[in-house]
């Protein structure tokens, strides 16, 4: 006879707390069926933000030295009118350029590959999230072509 009191307790606890999640399920489908539009949107537009961030910086692998390179970016940097303001040089003997201009910080990097191969990276940003891709890839452009100037010269010159 307790067993049936008790069951007859429980049973009207849960038929209480049913009732009004099962009034709310249509308020609730409602406004989760928002959620199917828009979480995909936000997660999509973050990583395509997460994307844009890392993805607009160039590189190329150049086929000459990193000395070459170095005074190659420096006088591409001039020449398009930046100011180089800091050339340092970490422990492996990869090098990192700083420019800037007026709206523009460039990051050059150079990595050596081996003695004749050294990749080049380079960043432009206006701002901590605004990249210019196509100002970093005309960077490497000219740096290969005055590295190819140098070459010349120093062939020309043996």
């Amino acid at each position: 006879m307790a067993r049936r009191i008790i069951s007859a307790m429980v049973s009207r606890k849960r038929s209480r707390a049913i009732v009004p999640l099962v009034a709310c399920l249509p308020l609730l489908l409602c406004f989760a069926s928002g959620c199917q539009v828009a979480a995909p949107l936000a997660l999509t537009s973050t990583s395509m933000g997460v994307a844009y961030y890392y993805m607009n910086v160039s590189d190329k692998t150049a086929v000459y030295d990193m000395d070459t390179m170095t005074r190659a970016s420096v006088m591409t940097l001039k020449k398009m009118g930046f100011k180089v303001s800091e050339q340092s040089m970490d422990k492996r003997g990869d090098r990192k350029i700083t420019a800037e201009a007026e709206e523009f910080n460039v990051t050059v990097r150079l990595k050596k590959i081996t003695k004749q191969c050294t990749k080049i990276k380079v960043r432009v940003s206006e701002d901590v999230v605004m990249r210019d891709k196509a100002t970093a890839s005309e960077i490497i452009f000219q740096t290969e072509k005055a590295a190819e100037q140098l070459t010349a010269r120093k062939r020309a010159g043996q």
